[in-house]
């Protein structure tokens, strides 16, 4: 069934953050602006294409999901498997985000692509020349989301890899072509609003690049030794027969200059790399070389801050809380979030259905939005705010006495069934439960910004209307309405939690009551017109 909202998460394959501010990209700048982001993402160990794409879209490092670099040595078999030459996805050992999410999903020139729906392969977006695979990628991704509406679609641009390569990071012809790449993203985009009614945007790398000037032949340096070297760009696992080889091993690479780490295996766990197909030992190379036999002007695969610092932006708020310190593994939470509240929100909008007009979608939207800034702000938890939100009165009916117990339930039921964690519906619960208890009672930051988000939707010219709703739907007059609103105003107008909603809450309260004072004037005057 075709999708009304979809994530779509675009690669910029090897795209340099420097690279990304001296360019003109006034597409992805306006999705900066907009929506959150972050300079400092961290890409994974070795920061390369293979293992890049299987830690985004496996949302885990390579020691879980076995992915160790562009190639690894299988002992048992005794040969190399090149992932250049055989199908990735049978090597991967854990789940993918096709197999996570519900609904059709597309892949277009992405490597990963186990429990997809329908895909683009990579050898097909890569067949032309390389100035001219994004394009084709993008071309390809207009006319499939238009054909199938899908759930979820991941893009790789891999033309921006091969481009930096050939011609190096910081190139005038690099830059150029990131510009270009902008231009179609606004293309995209377009087609987005055109398709869905509601959609999140990501736009990461895999990996960064460094400029490189020089080739290291890692196996002229190891001639002569029994050991078996897996190059993945500027680095390489070295598979050795016996222990009598390690040392000698270790020397060569040790006294050579031109390594950035050497380490052995023992030591991987610092880089989440600590896997049984991690070679014995694991070296990358210093900024300026490249330890792969091609002659490139850019190139990655080490740990130096330009291949392994990459951007991540994502055209939405409410998920810069997942922002600071993320790695390149956050995507798969970040799509699942996304997802989820959205399913959640078609539940509720149907539950709704059979409130008071006062207290349907229109005031929880704004009850949501609020509360997110409010939790942005003050360092709650984002997701349980929000999902509190979503659900705090999906169980009122025509009948609100105890509609907080109903909708926590509603939102127990739901939640569990959408695999969130025990202690995270909890704490959903709990916020809910506490949205209607005495502002004193409150002991969490989630249930104060719940608690005051609500109120101050009953104050204000929008509390007014919603009390004329309200009583108009329970049969009652403009008066009613009014001395309902005077009610709210007692009990909440003065008991906020925070400086801004303090100050939000006198705003309204002043303005409800200037317009009090004229509804009530012009009542006095109609009155002694009709004597």
């Amino acid at each position: 069934m075709p999708s009304k909202y979809s994530a779509i998460v675009i690669i910029l394959d090897g795209c340099n953050v420097e690279s990304l501010r001296k360019a003109k990209t006034p597409i992805i700048d306006e999705i900066m602006e907009e929506g959150a982001y972050t300079l400092k993402c961290k890409s994974v160990c070795p920061s390369a294409t293979y293992t890049g794409h299987a830690s985004i879209i496996a949302g885990t490092h390579p020691n879980a999901h076995g992915i160790v670099g562009n190639s690894f040595y299988d002992r048992d078999g005794r040969r190399i498997v090149d992932f250049d030459v055989e199908d990735v996805n049978k090597y991967l050992t854990a789940k993918t985000l096709f197999e996570i999410v519900k609904g059709k999903s597309i892949a277009i020139g992405e490597p990963i692509t186990r429990g997809v729906h329908l895909a683009v392969p990579k050898s097909e977006v890569q067949s032309g020349d390389p100035a001219s695979w994004d394009s084709y990628a993008m071309k390809k991704s207009t006319e499939l989301i238009r054909a199938h509406r899908p759930v979820l679609t991941v893009i790789n641009l891999p033309g921006v890899d091969r481009i930096s390569e050939l011609h190096g990071p910081f190139s005038n012809k690099f830059l150029s072509y990131l510009e270009e790449v902008d231009t179609l993203i606004g293309d995209l985009i377009r087609v987005l609003d055109e398709t869905y009614e509601d959609y999140l945007l990501v736009l990461l790398a895999d990996h960064g690049m460094v400029p490189v000037h020089r080739n290291v032949n890692i196996y002229e340096i190891l001639e002569g030794l029994d050991v078996v070297v897996c190059v993945s760009h500027r680095a390489a696992h070295i598979y050795i027969s016996g222990e009598e080889e390690r040392e000698e091993t270790l020397n060569r690479l040790e006294s050579d200059n031109r390594f950035e780490v050497v380490m052995q295996y023992s030591e991987l766990s610092r880089y989440n790399l600590d896997n049984p197909r991690s070679g014995d030992i694991f070296v990358t190379a210093k900024e300026g070389y490249e330890l792969g036999l091609e002659p490139l002007r850019g190139s990655h695969g080490g740990i130096c801050s330009g291949e392994f610092i990459v951007p991540l932006i994502v055209n939405k708020r409410e998920y810069a809380d997942l922002l600071d310190g993320s790695s390149i593994t956050i995507i798969n939470r970040i799509v699942t979030r996304y997802l989820r509240e959205k399913r959640a929100i078609d539940f509720v909008r149907e539950m709704l259905k059979s409130t008071d007009p006062a207290h349907g979608w229109d005031h929880t939207s704004r009850v949501l939005k609020l509360a997110t800034e409010l939790a942005l702000k003050h360092d709650a938890d984002v997701e349980v705010v929000r999902l509190a939100c979503i659900f705090h009165d999906c169980g009122r009916g025509r009948d609100p006495r105890g509609h907080e117990e109903r909708s926590a339930n509603s939102a127990e039921n739901f939640l569990r069934g959408e695999g969130l964690s025990e202690e995270m519906i909890r704490r959903v619960k709990n916020v809910i439960l506490m949205h209607h208890a005495s502002p004193e009672e409150l002991d969490t930051v989630e249930e104060k910004i719940l608690w005051d988000a609500d109120k101050l939707d009953a104050l204000g010219l929008i509390g007014l209307a919603r009390c004329l709703l309200e009583e108009g739907y329970r049969g009652r007059g403009i008066e009613d309405a009014i001395e309902h609103l005077l009610r709210d105003v007692c009990k909440f107008g003065n008991k906020m939690h925070f400086n801004e909603t303090k100050k939000i809450a006198e705003e309204r309260v002043r303005e409800a009551m200037d317009l009090i004072k004229k509804l009530r004037g012009e009542e006095r005057d109609k009155n002694a017109d009709d004597i």
